[in-house]
């Protein structure tokens, strides 16, 4: 522990970084960089040996505030942790258990919401900055896409060779790096370390928070172009979804039916049987992403067109409702223990929050592309197109 720094960028949070500087080792070196409080923060902490506090007169921003922290440090693995998470006593050392690896770049925990009363705790239980209680290499492309600088450890070489934050991004700017990162060795998910996250007080501000969220796809596809997209599908599986919404469910189901009979021909070094499951399970999960990508983030286009077209309304609806089938039968997956009408309500609560996150966050796709002047984050990506590798 001797070799990290632990970097808490803050605002006005001196209760907060308290508790974080006594959850922490003693003997770990921290930086506390203080992004423009009117209060200055090293007025409100008492001095302790470790502990480094730095100022920005004027707010720069989260991205800013941890450069400024890691620059000031000396040692071979950043932590850095925003102020409104709380770590375990523990969270340093097992996040150093998974370190070990020459290949590893970074290691993140998994952040939960804290358990609090009312609409925004109900809400922020499906915390979006949670990535699931499994395991993963985190990368463009992987079941983990990415993790959040929440609580994120770090080789500070590799954060220097890749010049750190994106100073101009102030959300999203997380997703950049790890993105980055990836081409410089690998990032491991761990859910098993756990670190929670403070809920907003309102509902209100916790699904603007999700708005805010959105509003970062359309900087990061300009960043990362082709990589911010919702769905990914076998042109396969795409065209007779879209005939079956745009067209006719009927001939598209019977399109569908066609090529699991001809994936034989296609996957000769398969087991016949064995290719007409695959392509099966194929369509199966692209009709789920697809619906998916009707809601999240196409949700404004979808409603348009759903009142500008009236023969189109009830094909829209149903192909939806695959992608909220999906939501819920993931939720009903996680949930292993409890009573028949606990695991129901817990599903049922899981479908209403994913909804909703998925309206405020739809929103602020289709704002930050207004913005950015490009319709790259609302596309979707088909693979297997005729003539292409």
């Amino acid at each position: 522990m001797l070799d990290v720094t632990v970097v808490i960028p803050a605002r006005s949070a001196p209760d907060p970084v308290r508790r974080i500087l006594a959850a922490l080792p003693h003997d770990v070196a921290v930086v506390v960089v203080d992004d423009g409080s009117p209060t200055p923060l090293p007025d409100a902490l008492a001095p302790q040996p470790n502990l480094t506090i730095l100022r920005h007169e004027c707010s720069q921003g989260p991205a800013a505030a941890r450069n400024s922290g890691a620059a000031a440090a000396a040692t071979t693995w950043l932590l850095f942790l925003d102020a409104d998470v709380e770590p375990r006593a523990d969270t340093l050392a097992r996040l150093l258990e998974f370190a070990t690896e020459r290949d590893v770049a970074a290691v993140a925990p998994r952040v939960v919401s804290r358990p609090g009363p009312g609409l925004a705790s109900w809400f922020e239980s499906s915390c979006a900055l949670d990535q699931g209680p499994h395991p993963a290499n985190v990368g463009q492309g992987q079941a983990v896409s990415y993790v959040p600088s929440a609580c994120l450890l770090i080789r500070t070489n590799v954060f220097r060779d890749v010049h750190g934050f994106s100073e101009d991004m102030h959300v999203g700017e997380d997703v950049d790096l790890v993105w980055r990162l990836a081409d410089h060795g690998r990032i491991r998910y761990e859910p098993s370390v756990v670190v929670t996250h403070e809920p907003r007080p309102r509902i209100l501000d916790a699904l603007d928070r999700r708005r805010y969220y959105g509003t970062s796809a359309a900087s990061l596809s300009l960043r990362h172009p082709g990589k911010v997209r919702h769905a990914d599908v076998s042109v396969w599986s795409f065209i007779p979804w879209a005939v079956a919404v745009g067209v006719s469910p009927p001939l598209g189901c019977a399109m569908a039916v066609a090529t699991v009979f001809a994936a034989p021909r296609g996957l000769p070094t398969l087991d016949p049987r064995h290719a007409r499951q695959l392509a099966a399970t194929g369509h199966v999960i692209a009709a789920a992403g697809l619906g998916r990508w009707l809601i999240r983030p196409l949700l404004p286009a979808t409603v348009a067109l759903a009142l500008a077209v009236p023969p189109l309304r009830r094909r829209l609806a149903l192909a939806a409702l695959a992608g909220v089938a999906e939501v819920a039968w993931r939720s009903h997956q996680q949930m292993t223990t409890g009573s028949r009408r606990e695991r129901t309500d817990h599903v049922a609560g899981t479908v209403v929050a994913s909804l909703l996150d998925d309206v405020a966050y739809s929103v602020g796709v289709w704002q930050g592309a207004l913005n950015h002047k490009t319709i790259d984050p609302l596309l979707l990506t088909v693979r297997d197109l005729p003539g292409r590798s």
